[in-house]
């Protein structure tokens, strides 16, 4: 019996920009195969292209803008049935401008813990973990540097610069 998947994985490359604390998700628009569904921006790189030449070119074509590839996050690999997708994530700064909606249907800022995995496609949801757990961490970070910066000069300026009350 003759397998209907292809020989090797598809590789897709995701871009994962930040703001205060956020990150930037969009909303496919409608087809037979994700309807509507969630994702970190990107696209299949083409022959001949590097994974970061394929999300900037993705960036450019779906949003308009121009981005900074930074490091990778995460590798993914999920078998959808017909086929399998090697997704490689990367962090990105957009470099110009609001993007704007080329491809999409939506475009939203999040905290990571915010997302609801189940409507994101399958290969995206092991990033959105790494994102909540790498979040989560710098959010317990900034909270001891706050503790610490209170408990090395408890003045009324650091307690207000801190978020903390009292502070004249």
């Amino acid at each position: 019996m003759k397998s209907s998947k292809q020989s090797s994985p598809i590789r897709v490359v995701a871009g994962v920009a930040t703001q205060d604390h956020q990150v930037l998700v969009a909303q496919r628009q409608p087809d037979t195969q994700f309807i509507s569904w969630w994702e970190f921006p990107g696209g299949k790189v083409e022959q001949g292209e590097t994974d970061q030449q394929a999300l900037k070119r993705e960036w450019r074509e779906e949003f308009g803008v121009d981005i900074h590839v930074g490091a990778p996050i995460v590798e993914t690999e999920f078998d959808y049935g017909d086929k399998v997708i090697l997704l490689r994530s990367f962090w990105c700064d957009i470099l110009d401008g609001p993007p704007m909606l080329h491809h999409h249907q939506a475009i939203y800022w999040s905290e990571p813990r915010r997302l609801d995995a189940g409507v994101f496609s399958g290969a995206d949801r092991p990033l959105i973990k790494v994102l909540c757990e790498r979040f989560n961490r710098v959010a317990r970070s900034e909270s001891a540097d706050k503790a610490d910066a209170i408990l090395h000069d408890p003045s009324p300026a650091i307690m207000k610069k801190c978020g903390v009350g009292g502070g004249q």
